[in-house]
């Protein structure tokens, strides 16, 4: 078979709707994998950030973390396999395209040509919000709020209410979206004296002290420090799985006084160090993951663009292919 006589076949097999229709499929099934599973906000290209998120996703991925990451299912959106699904429909595009600048040699236009003109459209709009996507927007994995506070991302300046419900649309700009992605704990920290007034807490040097003390822990900062200067104490918190790790060291000598565990769901943790009281109180935080994804919208239509305009060359494919063998048998029964 000559070369010529292959790719004619290639771009018979990219005209046809079936083609599209495989394409489409393996596009909303690449979309369904970045909803279903978590998505690491780096690329390997990170490499030790890359490898804690794997580490942080081996608790509830188990054995098959490295696999996924390997196939780039946790890094879909700008994984290889996307990028593939993407040159396929690129391809699919100018075939559509081809066979509409046919049907319109042979006879004027009319509503059969509707399927693959919205096809092409519906893939140029997907592949330019795939582009857009990468080129200003950005996801923030672990973002905890407090009750009665807005969701805050500092790094991009945004302050948003909290939704009502599971996912949040819309909230502060176009693009926006906000995940509900479960709980995370956190801990609310006051301490007195021995005369029972109130102690400051200072959480770092760059920091003011103040009496209660909010901490919330996520896979990107396990730990937190605090320090009562009145008392000269040090503490330390780590967060385990399900538990948090309290120790109180000296400040002055870095000698281990006392140490901990305080369970997520239990009663608040009373310290009692060098006749000052330490009240520690576990709440559990809503986990929110917030995404900008200003080509969100622009996938979703051509996504609707792109399957309206399969079906519509599917229908037209089997009312040719009845037409014709109707006609077959007229003139079968006239002859």
């Amino acid at each position: 078979m000559e070369t010529r006589e292959i790719i004619g076949k290639l771009w018979a097999a990219l005209r046809h709707p079936r083609t599209a229709v495989l394409a489409l499929v393996l596009l909303i099934v690449i979309q369904l994998l970045a909803l279903a599973l978590p998505q690491i906000p780096v690329t390997g290209a990170d490499g030790a950030v890359y490898n804690r998120w794997l580490a942080v996703l081996r608790p509830t991925l188990g054995e098959q973390t490295r696999l996924l990451a390997s196939l780039g299912l946790l890094t879909i959106r700008s994984s290889y396999l996307l990028r593939l699904t993407l040159c396929l429909i690129g391809l699919l595009i100018f075939a559509n395209l081809d066979a509409l600048r046919d049907t319109w040699r042979e006879k004027p236009w009319s509503l059969r040509e509707f399927g693959p003109l919205a096809f092409a459209v519906g893939g140029i709009l997907v592949i330019g919000g795939w582009a857009g996507q990468m080129l200003w927007g950005w996801q923030e994995p672990e973002v905890i709020a407090w009750p009665g506070s807005d969701i805050a991302v500092a790094d991009y300046g945004l302050s948003v209410a909290q939704p009502s419900g599971p996912l949040g649309l819309w909230k502060g700009g176009y693009g926006l979206y906000i995940l509900r992605r479960g709980q995370r704990t956190g801990l609310e920290v006051r301490a007195t004296d021995a005369r029972g007034q109130p102690m400051l807490l200072l959480p770092s040097v760059n920091q003011d002290a103040q009496e209660t003390l909010r901490l919330a822990f996520t896979a990107q900062e396990p730990e937190a420090f605090f320090a009562l200067q009145e008392a000269g104490l040090i503490f330390r918190l780590n967060q385990l799985q399900g538990a948090i790790q309290v120790q109180v060291y000296r400040s002055a000598s870095g000698e281990l006084l006392t140490e901990t565990v305080l369970q997520g769901s239990e009663s608040p943790l009373v310290l009692q160090v060098d006749g000052n009281e330490i009240v520690l109180s576990p709440i559990l935080l809503p986990h929110y993951t917030v995404v900008q994804n200003p080509g969100a919208l622009f996938e979703g239509l051509g996504m609707g663009l792109m399957a309206a305009g399969s079906l519509m060359r599917l229908v037209t494919i089997e009312r040719e292919r009845r037409s014709a063998h109707l006609e077959t048998e007229t003139l079968s029964e006239t002859a």
